[in-house]
């Protein structure tokens, strides 16, 4: 049987998966609680936490929102 060498989530550890979440990619984000991807997203699954980084928008920017129209018919450019 492997020797998994892990260690506990601490509180501090959970709060800065928190914070970090949806914010930066989740290699990002277990490298800097120096942790695997693997463990990581394991651990946000447990808290049901998404990682999944949200679409950043730029301030005064207003989204571009395109009406894909009736299925099958292509966009004019």
């Amino acid at each position: 049987m492997p020797n998994f060498n892990s260690r506990r989530w601490t509180k501090e550890d959970i709060a800065k998966l928190k914070n970090l979440a949806q914010k930066y990619p989740t290699a990002s984000v277990a490298g800097q609680l120096g942790r695997t991807a693997a463990a990581t997203a394991i651990k946000a699954h447990e808290l049901r936490l998404s990682l999944k980084m949200r679409r950043r928008n730029t301030e005064g920017e207003t989204p571009m929102v395109v009406d894909p129209g009736p299925s099958g018919m292509d966009l004019p450019e």
